[in-house]
C-alpha cells in the first residue's frame, strides 16, 4: 500500500509508513475517481426526440414564413423576391430584372429581402421565444418541449441567438448536426452542444 502523506509505497502490515512515521491507519487514502466514474451532469428533466422536435419545426416555419409575407409586403421588399426568382428559378439575366438596367440596381433589394426573410426573421423568432418565460416557440409549445441550458434554467438571448447560428454549422455538414438528435445520449443536436442547450419536455 502507499502512503497517504508521503506517497510511497510501505509495508501493507505496519502502522506506521516506514520512511515518513504517518499513521497509515489514521489516515486512510481516500481513492480518486477515474474520469470513467465522474458523472458528466445529472439528469434535469426528459429530453425530447428527433419526432417531436421536427414536427416542431414543421409548424415554426410555416409561422415563420406567414410572418415572413406580413413583413416583406409592409416594408415592400418584394421587388427582391421577385428579382430573386426570376435570377434562380428562371435564369434571366440580372441586368434585365431592373429598369434601370444594372447590376446594382437588382442586387440590393435581392440580398435585403432574402436577408430579412431567410436570417433576420428566423433569429428573432427562435432567439427570442426560446429565451422568453416560455423557454419555447410556438411549434415547440405545441409538442409541449422547450430549450434550456444545460442546468435547466431559462436560456438568454444571447445562447439562443448561438444556438439559431450554430444551426447553420449543421446545414453546411449535411444536416449531420441535425441527425445527432437521435444519435447522443441527452438527445442534443450540434447547434444544442455549441451553446450548451438541452430541448426538454414541458412538465
Amino acid at each position: 500500500m502507499f502512503c497517504p502523506k508521503c506517497g510511497k509505497e510501505t509495508d501493507a502490515l505496519g502502522k506506521f509508513c516506514q520512511w515518513c512515521g504517518s499513521d497509515i491507519v489514521a489516515n486512510p487514502v481516500t481513492p480518486i475517481a477515474t474520469p470513467e466514474e465522474v458523472e458528466e451532469g445529472a439528469d434535469v428533466g426528459i429530453y425530447a426526440g428527433l419526432g417531436r422536435r421536427f414536427i416542431a419545426w414543421i409548424v415554426d416555419t410555416i409561422l415563420i414564413l406567414l410572418i415572413g409575407i406580413i413583413v416583406i409586403t409592409f416594408f415592400s421588399l418584394t421587388n427582391g423576391l421577385r428579382y430573386a426568382y426570376y435570377l434562380l428559378v428562371q435564369r434571366a439575366p440580372i441586368d434585365a430584372l431592373t429598369e434601370a438596367g444594372t447590376v446594382d440596381a437588382a442586387v440590393f433589394p435581392i440580398i435585403t429581402a432574402l436577408g430579412v426573410l431567410i436570417i433576420i426573421i428566423p433569429w428573432l423568432y427562435y432567439a427570442g421565444f426560446e429565451s422568453s418565460r416560455s423557454q419555447a416557440t410556438p411549434g415547440k409549445l405545441l409538442m409541449r418541449i422547450m430549450v434550456t441550458d444545460l442546468e435547466g434554467n431559462k436560456p438568454t438571448f444571447a445562447r439562443a441567438t448561438l444556438r439559431q447560428f450554430a444551426k447553420i454549422i449543421s446545414v453546411l455538414i449535411f444536416f449531420i448536426g441535425f441527425l445527432m438528435i437521435g444519435l447522443t445520449e441527452k438527445r442534443q443536436g450540434l447547434h444544442d452542444k455549441i451553446a450548451g442547450c438541452l430541448v426538454l419536455l414541458q412538465e
